[in-house]
């Protein structure tokens, strides 16, 4: 019978000490990968989380490129751009926005019946909404409401969880903005891919309710925003995206009546007229 050959007492120790190391290293290396796959789940879990810690500023200047890409804008020097965004300016005196944020209001020249926020702080408010609003308080919630939008970041999170994660990573690694970022950005021109839930809205409703309310000191006016958007249904014929018509109004204004209003001071108070002049833009058909 032929005798088998023993290996050395070296050679056994250092095979097992190779597969001691192989053992070692398939175990921290699986490890690393259920530590990243498990951090990547957790972020793109609580991606409307970590959207409020993008700086606004990057905000900004992703939407800079594209602020004057919608058909029909007018330049803020217009007289009722200028004039909505001295009204924002009020409201953003009495409101407690995050240090840097900044609100730009432009005008659509469009009988759209629309009114929208976007990413980088911007709100577009057309002539077709402008026409049927009853008086400046009722533009006042609804400028009211769109900033609520920007404060909570909700443009931003209408991106995609895709979109703000990209955004995550090239602020922690000081890289540049991925090209699917720009690519977003550039395809959508900032405006198709905007879409507020039941519950952003609702949460739009109370906060510009709130700002509203300490800017006057009472409520008048702000119903009827809502009954004119609820008559209208602001049904926009367009691709684009209109914010405040993304949502169940009858379940809003229910939510209005029952939680908010009736803690408001029920005191008459006249409401503001529009100034003749923009009136005058509005409507030269009724000089």
């Amino acid at each position: 019978m032929e005798k088998i050959q023993e290996l050395p007492d070296y050679a056994v120790r250092e095979s097992v000490s190779s597969i001691v190391h192989i053992r070692k290293f398939l175990t921290l290396s699986i490890g690393i990968i259920v530590v990243v796959v498990g951090s990547g789940i957790a972020v793109f879990t609580s991606i409307d989380e970590l959207a409020t810690l993008v700086p606004f500023e990057m905000e900004q200047s992703l939407s800079r490129p594209y602020a004057s890409t919608l058909p029909g804008v007018s330049s803020n020097t217009g007289m009722i751009s200028t004039y909505m965004q001295a009204l924002s300016n009020k409201l953003m005196a009495v409101q407690d926005l995050p240090a840097g944020m900044q609100v730009t209001v432009h005008y659509v020249d469009s009988n759209e019946v629309s009114a929208f926020s976007t990413v980088g702080g911007h709100i577009f408010i057309s002539r077709g909404i402008l026409e049927k609003l009853p008086h400046e308080n009722a533009l006042m919630m609804l400028l009211a409401h769109e900033i609520a939008h920007i404060k909570y970041r909700h443009p931003l999170k209408g991106l995609g969880k895709g979109v703000v994660a990209s955004l995550m990573l090239s602020m922690l690694f000081g890289t540049s903005y991925s090209d699917t970022v720009d690519k977003v950005f550039h395809d959508a021109g900032l405006l198709t891919v905007l879409k507020f839930s039941q519950q952003q809205e609702i949460v739009a409703d109370e906060e510009g309710m709130r700002i509203y309310y300490r800017y006057y000191r009472h409520r008048n006016g702000i119903a009827d925003l809502y009954r004119m958007v609820e008559s209208n249904q602001l049904q926009a014929s367009t691709d684009l995206t209109y914010s405040f018509a993304q949502s169940d109004m009858s379940q809003r204004m229910k939510n209005i009546k029952q939680h908010f209003v009736k803690k408001m001071l029920n005191k008459q108070h006249a409401v503001i007229p529009f100034p003749p002049s923009i009136k005058a833009k509005l409507h030269p058909e009724n000089p």
